[in-house]
């Protein structure tokens, strides 16, 4: 399939990452689900925790497939970018990278929320919604002025430094919940699998997921689609790498964290690997990430 022309090429990428990374993961972890209530596991976990690692030791073996699948669809010799297992210097890196990422994914992620939730409030404090807002208001006083006999038209007070704080405060938590939003879909069997687990384990099956992703979107894909030039092939790569991260998450403010993590992580990653072809220090950049983003 060398000699098919780059969009081909990109089409058989999108295919095989939307079958792969949408639907057969989504079977593959009901099935997980399914045996967790059927193996026999100690009983010091319960069903969630089971299948949570289940889960995430099939995506880690599956993950590891399709990197052997494309392989074979794309001729690609993985073995060209394997040097690096004995630099320190280039893992040590590939941590710095990955920490620096998390910082810049975590500040676009606070303006976002923070842009999305004055969007909300200027919406809400339309001269429209305003004016509905006056009305109910304005009725709920005249009744109360009614019933009490008090003086008709009266207005409430205007705010304060204690309303300034209880908004701040109901901004807090609204970014709670956000946060925690984000700690649902896929990412959970990655939390719950650290908290029962040992440690090395986790780390081990953590790894094996995120450096195949490297391995697919940086490795098999920009080599594969050299020919469409840095532009183009870096574009589908990052396109590809962003689309994957919102399958099998439950909102678009769920998808949002990993989504803003999958935009900074593509474009440093795809564009540090097509200057300089080594996988190793991206897999370690991608785990460190990863981990910082979870824990």
């Amino acid at each position: 399939m060398n000699d098919l022309p780059w969009p081909l090429k990109a089409l058989v990428l999108t295919v095989i990452v939307v079958l792969y990374y949408k639907y057969a993961k989504s079977a593959l972890f009901a099935l997980c689900r399914r045996a967790a209530h059927l193996l026999p596991f100690g009983r010091r976990w319960d069903a969630s925790e089971r299948g949570s690692v289940l889960e995430l030791a099939a995506a880690g073996a599956s993950h590891v497939l399709v990197v052997a699948v494309l392989v074979l669809v794309t001729g690609v010799d993985l073995t060209r970018f394997a040097a690096g297992f004995d630099r320190p210097g280039l893992i040590a890196l590939g941590a710095a990278i990955g920490v620096g990422e998390v910082a810049l994914g975590s500040l676009l992620c606070r303006v976002l929320i923070e842009g999305v939730q004055a969007a909300g409030r200027r919406r809400a404090g339309s001269p429209a919604g305003g004016a509905r807002g006056g009305m109910r208001s304005g009725t709920r006083v005249e009744v109360r002025s009614a019933a009490r006999g008090e003086v008709r038209g009266a207005r409430t007070a205007p705010a304060t430094a204690g309303g300034a704080a209880d908004g701040a405060v109901e901004s807090g938590e609204r970014m709670r919940q956000w946060l925690g939003l984000s700690r649902g879909g896929w990412i959970r069997h990655h939390l719950k699998t650290m908290e029962v687990v040992s440690l090395p384990l986790a780390l081990a099956l953590t790894a094996t997921q995120v450096g195949s992703e490297e391995v697919v979107f940086r490795g098999l894909v920009l080599s594969w689609l050299r020919e469409a030039g840095p532009f183009l092939a870096i574009g589908i790569s990052c396109l590809l790498f962003t689309v994957m991260q919102v399958f099998l998450m439950s909102s678009w403010r769920a998808a949002m964290f990993p989504v803003v993590g999958a935009v900074v992580m593509g474009v440093t990653h795809s564009v540090l690997f097509w200057h300089y072809p080594v996988l190793i220090p991206l897999m370690v950049a991608h785990v460190v990430f990863f981990l910082f983003a979870v824990a």
